[in-house]
């Protein structure tokens, strides 16, 4: 990596963000090797369900329908100032001082399963003083919407503080992200309950990713790059001018390949979308696809595929020749331009 250009890895123990909490003494021989390759190291330390934390029922999402969900109630002040705390503090310390430590990273933080509106559990239930909305045409629907917008913005505010108290370095960024289309949702608020923008404010750098879908067509490239420049956009007339931003973008066709090697993107495709960023003022850009492991499992088979805690953890299979690290033809076109980047 970073012979190619590169000077940060985002690290991540795929279906289980959690494990960081767990595999410590893996974690850290991860980070020294990032150390020893002459770049950081950030840490996906969450993901709202794919993680290994205690699910008390009390602390989980309830949507619309009353379905409990795999989500965690970030609302609930007790799970924040426990259970959360606990976790995040543990990582705070168990990695702060590594030498290749770069930042925190918070991941698709507002997705959320069932009906796609939380939550309705009894935490909510005794601190709204009304019967809780269901829908926009329901009394209360206003409280509704600037209450969970102050509960986010409880969450933000605790979350970067509990970090902040053990690790004051203000270079290891605190980084919230999700997707382009989830953040710019016009029924986000009213959804989820988030105002993005009070949110963010909290967090040393946001971003909200995209997806791409890369092929031969000619203007593929620069339909990707005018996507790029189109979100960046969005995102920072709703945050303002002094917001950092990282601008993540797939290098992978989102994981998916026909049979044999992937062909795309190209070298060229990757540098226009680069460019493109730039241009509209990004400084740090995430290349989401370096190398990924098969993510999908059922929830029943959870248990048997994360980490855990034993001498040894499953190791994850991979999928050739598609990710960015398994195809070296494209490796010296590329890193040219990366290096050439930051050396300007």
């Amino acid at each position: 990596m970073h012979n190619l250009g590169f000077t940060d890895v985002v690290l991540c123990w795929g279906i289980d963000s959690a494990a960081f909490g767990k595999r410590i003494d893996d974690s850290r021989y991860a980070m020294e090797m990032a150390h020893k390759a002459g770049i950081g190291a950030y840490i996906l330390l969450w993901h709202p369900y794919a993680n290994s934390l205690e699910r008390n029922p009390k602390f989980m999402q309830v949507d619309s329908a009353g379905r409990l969900l795999p989500t965690f109630d970030v609302f609930n002040s007790e799970w924040r100032n426990t259970e959360w705390k606990h976790y995040v503090q543990t990582v705070a310390k168990s990695y702060g001082n590594e030498p290749s430590m770069a930042g925190y990273v918070f991941d698709d933080s507002f997705e959320v399963d069932g009906t796609g509106i939380v939550s309705y559990g009894e935490y909510e239930r005794s601190h709204f003083g009304h019967e809780l909305p269901r829908k926009p045409a329901d009394p209360y629907w206003k409280e509704w919407r600037d209450i969970r917008a102050q509960w986010w913005e409880d969450w933000a505010r605790d979350t970067t503080h509990f970090i902040r108290e053990i690790d004051p370095n203000r270079e290891h960024l605190i980084y919230l992200e999700d997707t382009a289309g989830q953040i710019l949702n016009a029924k986000l608020k009213d959804t989820v309950g988030v105002d993005f923008t009070r949110v963010s404010h909290h967090f040393d750098a946001v971003g909200g990713y995209t997806f791409s879908n890369w092929d031969a067509s000619p203007g593929s490239g620069l339909k990707m790059a005018e996507q790029a420049q189109k979100v960046l956009a969005d995102l920072r007339s709703l945050l303002g001018p002094d917001q950092l931003i990282i601008y993540t973008f797939w290098v992978a066709n989102n994981g998916k390949s026909g049979l044999g090697p992937a062909q795309y993107p190209t070298a060229e495709q990757i540098r226009l979308v680069c460019h493109a960023a730039i241009k509209s003022g990004s400084r740090y850009l995430d290349m989401y696809g370096f190398r990924i492991g098969q993510s999908g499992v059922r929830l029943e088979d959870f248990n048997g595929k994360a980490p855990g805690t034993g001498s040894t953890y499953p190791l994850t299979g991979q999928i050739p020749q598609v990710f960015l690290w398994d195809r070296p033809e494209i490796h010296d076109s590329l890193g040219n331009y990366l290096i050439s980047l930051n050396e300007r």
